[in-house]
């Protein structure tokens, strides 16, 4: 593993994340509170392992049994991180998730979300 990489897959393991195989070869960036429970996958846009802290990202939830919940994209690694660490629990980062997934498909909520501060 390159320098970058391995820069990056510490970046994703300072957050909680560890590398896992998926399907047909690849790997992703795994978070699960515990191994009976939901957990989440951070990839690039195309499913792989992210190969830049500046590319776009995805976060996509799962049951325990495998089963897609939901997903939301980042522009980037700084902004997953920045959202990620405003929850202590995996049921406070979901939720920041999920609250950045409702300001993505509604931009509108943001506003109202600004001026209820």
């Amino acid at each position: 593993m390159d320098l970058e990489n391995q820069a990056i897959l510490d970046y994703f393991i300072e957050l909680g994340f560890e590398e896992i195989p998926i399907e047909e070869g690849l790997k992703a960036l795994s978070f699960e509170e515990s191994p009976e429970g939901e957990y989440a996958l951070i990839t690039d846009e195309d499913g792989s392992l992210p190969e830049s802290l500046e590319a776009p990202l995805m976060l996509a939830c799962y049951t325990e049994q495998g089963a897609f919940l939901w997903s939301t994209g980042f522009k980037n690694a700084a902004q997953f991180k920045e959202i990620w660490s405003s929850g202590s629990t995996y049921a406070e980062k979901i939720a920041a998730a999920q609250r950045h997934r409702e300001e993505i498909i509604d931009p509108n909520l943001r506003a109202q979300l600004l001026e209820g501060t």
